[in-house]
């Protein structure tokens, strides 16, 4: 195999090496602390709103943007219903642990993500990057922004209604 050949598996190693220790890890629950729930999607909200004013999107990128906004938001929701809550009957604290079903969507959505973003950079740009390359980074920031938010949201939802009962 080439160098070539070889930096292009070497991502995917990291995430099969990463997705196989989550998957060891799986059945231990772990506390959730629904008062730092907050912290991840609001980094990322400034990380997205920095990037959005350093690099406009076209009108089709802001479409594309808020579709995958949406469709991130349920996915999000969605993984966030599949996670494991409850209460620890000897600390009373909140616990959760992945579901086998959440972390095989989150493999989907990876292999799903490398299929639908074009790898070849030589395209008839000029600038030798792949002309549907920034309207996909805008559909997957959008997504990114969707679906962490959605999950932490439902997540605390679901943390509220449990201490509730």
């Amino acid at each position: 195999m080439e160098k070539q050949q070889w930096l292009q598996l070497l991502p995917f190693a990291i995430i099969a090496l990463v997705m196989w220790r989550r998957w060891k890890s799986m059945s231990v629950a772990r506390p959730l602390k629904t008062g730092r729930m907050w912290i991840a999607p609001a980094i990322y909200v400034l990380l997205v709103g920095a990037i959005l004013w350093g690099m406009p999107p076209s009108l089709a990128g802001w479409e594309l943007l808020a579709v995958g906004l949406i469709v991130g938001g349920v996915v999000g929701w969605q993984r966030a219903r599949m996670m494991h809550l409850h209460l620890d009957e000897t600390s009373g604290a909140l616990m959760i642990r992945q579901s086998p079903a959440g972390l095989i969507m989150i493999v989907g959505l990876i292999v799903v993500r490398r299929f639908l973003i074009p790898t070849d950079a030589g395209g008839p740009a000029a600038s030798g990057v792949h002309p549907a390359l920034p309207l996909a980074t805008d559909a997957l920031i959008g997504f990114a922004l969707g679906m962490l938010t959605a999950y932490a949201l439902e997540l605390w939802r679901r943390a509220k209604e449990l201490r509730a009962a």
